[in-house]
């Protein structure tokens, strides 16, 4: 019997945990081969990504090394580099080397996530340039008086969080929603509330119900001095600026193969409730985690681990010609810090119940989850 290959395509927190359960799954059997595609050497964690503006050696953390992935799950295969042609069997790899490879596949899991502006993610292709560019921030934010925020959405306000409960009074922050709360009103009023209370009495500044016309005020690398009028004519000077708006799912791959694969509205990629690609029965081995997915539910990180859990036992049941689970989206769960003691969330049960900052101080704040990613890729705890 001839091995088979299932493709994995993106390494953040959905695309390398399917990779190391599959690993793990085939790995007595050896009929499956797979493979880990992913452009940057070290995975980024994200969620604890806005702690490096304002805590020295911080990035170390966060900054993972892949080089261990598969040490305790088979006998996975890592390829740096980008997918740059993805048919329906094969794909064209670009790894970072420069060579082209050419990789034939049963079975695929896009998993190639979403950007966003920094310091929520970092498009570097390694660690090296990647801590400059966290360092130059961080220092830009040591030597900043006047602050600005622009998205009042969970990065946005950990962001303030993070700033304004390091350095107190010292910096002015000021954080801009376009909505008369914070979040979005599809979240309770009272975790807006809590929220919003937690950052004014850290001395934030919340200018509500207001935007700012990026095509009018150029922010650039949001490093240098500006001067912006918001849509409402308030004059708003910083020193620095972050845009906490604007995640951008990264599609272009799938809708490369065939166009008719992603929501021309959302520009999410169709799938099915067992999350393969969703084109009549076509495209049934591959499959799509994370992110880029049309499965309507709020882009969290751990949502992405769950479609990992899905996808993996979807695929030995698509192996064994067995009925393929569905995923069923959770009501809105969502821990938002404010800084290492603050903050707010929502639970899912008794129809949401909004919890305060001793539990989510404990459960995510002191160490947003560091620890617990750097086991999982097997790498020594900082």
């Amino acid at each position: 019997m001839s091995v088979q290959t299932i493709v994995i395509v993106g390494g953040g927190y959905g695309g390398y945990a399917v990779a190391q359960k599959l690993a793990s799954k085939f790995n007595k059997s050896q009929s499956h081969q797979i493979i880990l595609i992913e452009r940057k050497s070290h995975f980024y964690h994200s969620v604890a990504g806005l702690r490096t503006v304002v805590e020295d050696g911080f990035e170390e953390k966060v900054s993972i090394p892949y080089d261990h992935l598969f040490d305790k799950h088979g006998q996975g295969k890592l390829i740096h580099g980008t997918v740059i042609k993805l048919n329906k069997n094969d794909l064209i790899v670009r790894t970072n080397d420069g060579e082209e490879q050419n990789i034939t596949f049963e079975i695929a899991v896009i998993a190639t996530g979403s950007n966003y502006p920094r310091p929520a993610k970092f498009d570097a292709e390694n660690k090296e340039d990647g801590t400059k560019e966290i360092i130059r921030q961080r220092e830009a934010v040591k030597n900043a008086q006047k602050i600005l925020i622009v998205g009042g959405g969970p990065v946005g306000i950990e962001l303030a969080g993070e700033i304004a409960s390091v350095y107190e009074n010292k910096k002015e922050v000021t954080l801009v929603h376009g909505e008369d709360n914070l979040l979005s009103p599809n979240f309770p009023n009272k975790l807006r509330d809590s929220l919003a209370n937690q950052l004014k009495d850290l001395n934030v500044k919340l200018i509500l119900g207001d935007r700012i016309d990026f095509q009018k005020n150029n922010i650039g690398d949001g490093l240098s001095k500006l001067t912006i009028t918001t849509e409402k004519e308030q004059v708003i000077e910083s020193d620095v600026q972050f845009v906490a708006i604007g995640a951008k799912p990264n599609t272009s791959l799938v809708e490369s193969l065939n166009g008719s694969l992603v929501d021309e509205n959302s520009h999410l990629v169709k799938v099915k409730p067992t999350l393969q690609l969703d084109l009549n029965d076509e495209y049934n081995h591959i499959f799509a985690i994370g992110d880029i997915t049309n499965v309507p539910e709020t882009k969290l990180a751990f949502r992405a681990g769950l479609h990992a859990d899905l996808v993996s036992k979807n695929i030995s049941s698509f192996i064994d010609n067995k009925k393929l689970e569905e995923y069923k989206p959770m009501k809105e769960t969502m821990f938002v810090t404010i800084g290492k003691k603050g903050g707010a969330g929502l639970l899912p049960m008794f129809g949401g119940l909004v919890v305060g900052s001793m539990m989510v101080r404990n459960l995510k704040g002191k160490h947003l989850f560091v620890d617990k990613y750097r086991k999982e890729l097997n790498a020594p705890t900082q």
